[in-house]
């Protein structure tokens, strides 16, 4: 549930069908370089948290714990081309100044660093964190639950909940 609630947003939505087949047949499951395996081993080859974001740019990059918030998602999350454009140079050539080796100093290839690049962005638009994700599905779960069990009462709470509204009364109904 906690990785379905995560999927079915814009930008990780794209990658809906890869966790698919990968959850289905392991064998089918690849890795742009061996340093992703550890980090999106448990989501069958896909970026489907926040949190794997931030561990990518530290294990393949070498960014320290904070940048990778502060720097990385949350310009991808705003959609700051600028920054993100600096960060893509810090991710894959390094930035000796601010201390970031790079994607290349650690041996993985431009084209991949570039692609596993691209691939954050489109993900981390509408990204959630894990924690997040599974305090919706909690409620999702619950909700689900209530109205299986108690029908009548989930609806009548539901569309008591929207009284002063009749067009959502009468989609609930």
């Amino acid at each position: 549930m906690i990785a379905g609630i995560s999927l079915y947003r814009p930008g990780p939505m794209d990658f809906i069908p890869q966790y698919i087949k990968g959850k289905n047949n392991a064998g089918t499951i690849t890795y742009d370089c061996p340093q992703l395996k550890p980090i999106l081993e448990g989501t069958y080859g896909c970026i489907v948290y926040q949190e794997q974001v931030m561990q990518i740019v530290r294990d393949l990059a070498g960014y320290s714990l904070g940048r990778e918030r502060f720097c990385c998602v949350r310009a991808m999350s705003k959609k700051k081309g600028d920054v993100m454009q600096k960060e893509r140079q810090n991710f894959v050539y390094g930035n000796e100044k601010e201390g970031i080796p790079g994607c290349i100093a650690n041996g993985i290839p431009e084209q991949v660093a570039n692609k596993i690049y691209d691939e954050m962005i489109d993900f981390a638009k509408y990204a959630f964190n894990k924690s997040h994700a599974a305090a919706y599905a909690v409620v999702s779960y619950q909700t689900a639950w209530l109205k299986y069990y108690y029908p009548v009462e989930f609806m009548a709470a539901l569309m008591t909940s929207v009284i002063d509204n009749p067009k959502k009364v009468s989609e609930y109904v």
